[in-house]
């Protein structure tokens, strides 16, 4: 009977730890079907080298529980690179926020084709805000097909 107390006490210990730490841990994502507001196709000038065409997409103000982002800019180059820049920060924190960022690349009708991986922030204080840039890949093959990208957030 005391070992089944005992058992019993283990198991109620081992649920309250779990569910601790599946509370803290578990990131707010934001299902903003947060589309690029402005869109458009751009030349990139480098001395003594041809222009390097690329298309662009841009956000406005986005927020995921108390973290935000604002001048969100991604740039989609026909061989497969990217950059994506944004001005984040957030408003509370007890361990450091990080902004994740994914996006899903789009044709005309809105079929997805191609989700990009995930590029985070520097950790973000309260108040203070974060310029930051990230560089990727995506499948070439998708770049003339793609018109609209739309990001999807986490903190």
């Amino acid at each position: 009977m005391a070992s089944l107390r005992r058992v019993g006490r283990l198991v109620a210990t081992l649920v309250a730890v779990l569910s601790a730490v599946l509370v803290f841990h578990t990131p707010a994502w934001a299902d903003t079907g947060a589309d690029a507001l402005r869109t458009g196709i751009s030349s990139e000038a480098r001395p003594g080298l041809a222009d390097v065409a690329y298309k662009w997409f841009s956000w406005g103000d986005l927020k995921v529980g108390d973290c935000h982002q604002t001048g969100g800019y991604l740039r989609l180059y026909a061989d497969g690179r990217l950059t994506f820049s944004a001005r984040t920060w957030t408003d509370f924190t007890l361990s450091g926020d990080v902004w994740h960022a994914r996006f899903e690349l789009k044709n005309s009708a809105g079929q997805g084709l191609f989700t990009t991986s995930t590029y985070d922030s520097p950790t973000m204080w309260a108040s203070k805000k974060h310029d930051w840039t990230a560089n990727g890949t995506y499948e070439p093959s998708v770049y003339g097909a793609t018109v609209r990208v739309t990001q999807w957030a986490s903190c």
